[in-house]
């Protein structure tokens, strides 16, 4: 039997996935991504004079520091130096901070690019709220030498002279680093390559040739590198897992196959985030057809 394909094979997963809901996040999949305005809090100046700067005024109370921003805003218009915000899902956010990073330890950032989510990690790194503490070091890592110069761009536009040292940058295969470097890291954040049904669904060659076995691919791919980073965690460091994905196959089943064969090794930690995103088995889920945020899910664990 000829196994089906395309657009009605697309449906008929994701429809056995989320049942009635389906329709909704399929029809906000289709719509534009909504983005916000992350303040760059290395960025030297206040938030209110921040906001009368740039004529900003929506401010959203979860994530912090973000700001609403109409379609037709020009990034381009500034011209400082260093860049006020930086535009992102505000649900990308939330995994980046979860992992919860503290001045002083060793980080790594196993698929880093484009560099949005490791810029809100080296703030915590960092203690940009506060005095400046360059003790830390945050590793970056991306295989694709294209994504890689993007991010060096973004470190650049971002970051100040004195927190970019603190950012080492790698451009090695991610799934060979647990051998590498075993036990070394405090805490990973691992935003695996994942399907992105997102643009699977606004992309009609993309669509017209989708089928299962993509997402379970996906599945093996993500599970090599978590099984990676969770080797090259140190007893008691945290990491947190991440896609873009809606399929179960890239996101639990993931860290249910870690589960199996990390019996006993690790806990998943509650996110500190209860009141944002939808609870799975494993961890939190982001669909667009609540706010039009993600989607993106996460899921964090701790080595024992």
């Amino acid at each position: 039997m000829k196994q089906v394909v395309g657009e009605k094979a697309f449906d008929q997963y994701f429809s056995e996935v989320y049942g009635e809901r389906w329709p909704l996040i399929k029809e906000a999949l289709l719509h534009k991504e909504v983005k916000v305005a992350r303040k760059n809090l290395f960025y030297s100046e206040s938030l209110e004079n921040f906001k009368s700067s740039w004529g900003i005024e929506d401010e959203l109370k979860n994530p912090q520091n973000c700001f609403s921003l109409n379609d037709d805003f020009d990034l381009g218009k500034f011209e400082t130096q260093m860049l006020p915000f930086y535009r992102m899902d505000p649900a990308s956010l939330f995994p980046a901070k979860a992992l919860q990073a503290k001045p002083g330890e060793l980080i790594l950032d196993m698929c880093a690019a484009p560099g949005g989510k490791t810029l809100v990690v080296m703030e915590d790194l960092a203690s940009a709220q506060g005095e400046l503490d360059s003790s830390g070091t945050l590793v970056a890592n991306e295989l694709s030498t294209k994504r890689k110069f993007r991010m060096m761009s973004v470190f650049k536009r971002y970051l100040p002279s004195d927190v970019r040292r603190m950012v080492k940058i790698r451009g090695v295969d991610g799934s060979i680093i647990g051998v590498e470097r075993k036990e070394v890291f405090d805490r990973i954040l691992l935003d695996a390559p994942c399907s992105g049904e997102r643009g699977v669904i606004n992309k009609k060659s993309e669509l017209e040739k989708w089928k299962p076995k993509r997402s379970k691919n996906f599945g093996i791919r993500q599970y090599a590198l978590v099984s990676s980073a969770f080797m090259a965690l140190k007893p008691g460091g945290r990491l947190v897992y991440s896609t873009c994905s809606i399929s179960p196959y890239e996101n639990d089943e993931v860290i249910e196959k870690l589960h199996k064969r990390r019996e006993g090794e690790f806990e998943v930690i509650p996110t500190p985030f209860p009141e944002e995103g939808e609870p799975t088995k494993y961890g939190t889920q982001f669909l667009p057809d609540k706010k039009g945020w993600g989607p993106i899910y996460y899921s964090i664990i701790e080595k024992k």
